[in-house]
């Protein structure tokens, strides 16, 4: 084995070390806009990367020494020590979440690049020790050479596929050709490859000590009731309704303060709490805590109001509809114009999702969706007969679905409003309310989304009826006071949780509760998620059986159309800083499918027309606002916010559209 002297292996290491450091350095510098870190995320990958090998090649170093002295042999201790205390230090001293300061995700790279390479050179040196250099490099590649072949093999043909076994098509009038990557990276590595490290994916459980006990008026208060507890007291903490706070939106940072600051903390005896404590119809959420064990609750109390608001709509109808009309569905709703085709809308919202990691990541929900009826090609259906729960829904996916922007903004903002310029616009909630909808926002992600495309002048009676984000701000969520960090957070590539459970059980809890609170009356709901947003591509998986398990048991799929949608893929994380093609791709293609009652499209033909031609159509954001339009208005369509937008319902999308024509702009468009 080659040998090199005490002092040219003391100046080599002190290269590789110092590169180490000022490669590191470099790979932190910070950009001011979404696009401006994307257009540097090649170069700082690069610098990453090599600040990785110079670290790994300064350690091996100091093993490959000639010399038997003292001091040669003390080096081998105090230089790797030096090295493994400069990425400590590195580490340690840069740890923001921002664009302008990336050091947290730096070091997530760095980590799961850093110590997989460290010891497969380290087991190479060892093996030195019984073979040649050359006849080990020679068998670690062709080893390595063969498992990806053996890997990217497999895992190719299933990019362009979606659900029912149809898949991204190239017809031979689309304009936006879009073909599948020659190397599909996000598949490369299975499932916790890159978060083997982070421990279990089950969270601490804690014991169910209290529940909420419904009357038999809906419009009634709930009580607590505690049915174990070994504290003499336990304290009860009641986040604010943030619906009622003043409109001007503050910045994410201060909305926590806001929300911590305005809940209400009390004590009750436990024994008292166990005949039950009355809970504000108010209240949201309600946080028990007895000694160190925590339960979080959710509720929705029908407001008198709102129901109120929604009969009002319905007196105010068109003289010819004044009789009652039965629609083909349960329940049953008041007189209107083409009542009996006023459908709850529901939008599943998962931020940073692509339609290709939906397929890897939600295995138990695509099970479940492929037994949904589709217009085109023979379902696959699963053996165990409880998912004929889905027989009456026809599924649609839109294989072109692109995003508008890099981050959640932009393309949002067309989502809600049907526009991309930064001036707030009547939201799309705000419509369904004007028409006789009652209308739920819930999210697992400690910010105000919603308030940001408000009108300027909005005021409380435009928000949602319901609302629940403010349990989510509590610091075991949202830790303080850097909340968007790696390992804890709203951001982490670790499980997300509270009291217990996943962040994404109680989004759907609640919505479950607004719908048994107004069963009668239609309604607009939006689920969103943030499970997603992180690095890894993994973290998203836990939500899988929650989402299962909505869908599995939801009571209105009969009169009930769904959105699972998201407003761009991944952008995050190792992948995302290399911009291989495949990445690039599936950024641009964020998921969208619609379940739609099949009795719905059998009366309107021309709808289930429209939505097979569109699944392979040019669609983005704007269509989907402009969809939700023409759902609230059924089946009149109203005018496009912007001009070049469609309803995929009740329009066909020509195949020649092109990024230009759908107001996408050039560097994020990845039509061919």
């Amino acid at each position: 084995m080659a040998r090199i002297s005490f002092s040219v292996g003391s100046l080599t290491w002190l290269f590789f070390n110092t590169a180490g450091v000022l490669s590191y350095l470099a790979s932190l510098d910070g950009a001011t806009t979404d696009i401006e870190i994307q257009q540097k995320a090649p170069q700082l990958t690069i610098f990453l990367l090599t600040s990785v090998s110079c670290f790994i090649f300064a350690l091996l170093l100091t093993f490959l020494n000639s010399s038997r002295s003292p001091l040669c042999r003390r080096s081998k201790i105090v230089l790797p020590s030096i090295t493994l205390l400069t990425i400590f230090i590195l580490m340690a001293m840069f740890d923001g979440n921002t664009i302008e300061n990336h050091g947290s995700y730096n070091r997530a790279v760095f980590v799961i690049v850093f110590f997989p390479l460290l010891f497969t050179c380290g087991a190479i040196y060892l093996s030195m020790q019984l073979a040649s250099l050359s006849t080990i490099l020679l068998t670690v590649i062709s080893v390595l050479g063969t498992t990806l072949l053996l890997r990217f093999g497999s895992i190719q043909s299933g990019w362009p596929l979606g659900l029912h076994e149809l898949s991204l098509s190239n017809l031979e009038d689309i304009s936006c050709r879009i073909h599948t990557p020659l190397l599909n990276w996000h598949d490369l590595i299975p499932y916790r490859g890159q978060t083997f490290w982070t421990g279990s994916t089950e969270c601490p459980k804690q014991k169910r000590f209290a529940r909420l006990v419904h009357p038999t008026s809906k419009t009634q208060p709930n009580h607590l009731v505690v049915d174990w507890c070994d504290q003499p007291n336990i304290k009860i903490t009641v986040p604010p309704n943030v619906k009622d706070f003043d409109f001007e939106k503050p910045s994410k940072d201060e909305f926590q303060g806001i929300v911590l600051d305005n809940s209400v903390e009390y004590n009750v005896p436990t024994e008292e709490a166990k005949k039950g404590v009355e809970i504000s119809a108010e209240a949201q959420s309600i946080v028990v805590d007895c000694g160190v064990h925590r339960n979080v609750l959710v509720q929705v109390v029908r407001d008198d109001k709102i129901v109120k608001r929604v009969q009002q709509y319905f007196e105010k109808t068109p003289a010819h509809a004044t009789k009652p009309i039965k629609p083909p569905f349960s329940p049953v709703f008041p007189a209107s114009l083409n009542k009996e085709d006023r459908l709850n809308v529901e939008l599943i919202y998962i931020d940073a999702l692509s339609r290709a990691h939906f397929s890897r990541r939600f295995p138990k929900t695509v099970e479940l969706l492929n037994t949904a009826s589709t217009p085109r090609a023979n379902r696959k259906i699963p053996k165990n007969t409880q998912y004929n729960k889905l027989d009456n829904t026809t599924l649609y996916q839109f294989f072109r679905y692109h995003a508008h922007e890099v981050t959640t903004g932009g393309n949002t903002l067309a989502m809600y409003t049907g526009y991309k310029v930064t001036t707030r616009r009547p939201t799309i909630w705000d419509k369904y309310q004007e028409h006789g909808y009652v209308t739920s926002w819930a999210t697992n992600l400690c910010e105000n989304w919603d308030w940001a495309y408000q009108p300027a002048k909005a005021t409380r009676e435009s928000r949602f009826d319901h609302h629940l984000v403010a349990p989510f701000c509590l610091p075991e969520a949202h830790p303080m006071p850097e909340p968007y960090g790696i390992w804890n957070g709203p951001y982490s590539i670790r499980r997300r949780c509270l009291a217990g459970r996943e962040t994404g059980e109680y989004v759907f809890e609640y919505t479950n509760e607004f719908k048994k609170a107004y069963s009668d009356l239609p309604q607009f709901s939006i689920s969103s998620f943030i499970d997603a947003h992180e690095g890894t591509g993994d973290v998203v998986k836990l939500l899988d059986d929650d989402l299962h398990s909505y869908l599995l048991n939801h009571p209105n799929l009969n009169n009930t159309i769904i959105f699972l949608v998201s407003d761009h893929g991944l952008h995050m994380g190792l992948w995302w800083l290399l911009q291989w093609r495949s990445v690039v791709l599936e950024h641009r293609l964020p998921l969208w499918m619609m379940l739609i009652p099949n009795w719905f499209t059998e009366k309107y033909p021309n709808i289930k027309e429209s939505l097979v031609h569109n699944e392979q159509a040019l669609v983005t954001s704007a269509d989907m606002h402009h969809t939700l339009e023409n759902l609230v208005e059924w089946p009149r369509k109203p005018p496009p916010v912007y001009e070049s937008s469609f309803s995929v319902l009740s329009q066909k999308v020509p195949y020649e559209r092109t990024c230009e024509d759908a107001e996408i702009y050039e560097y994020m468009c990845i039509c061919k």
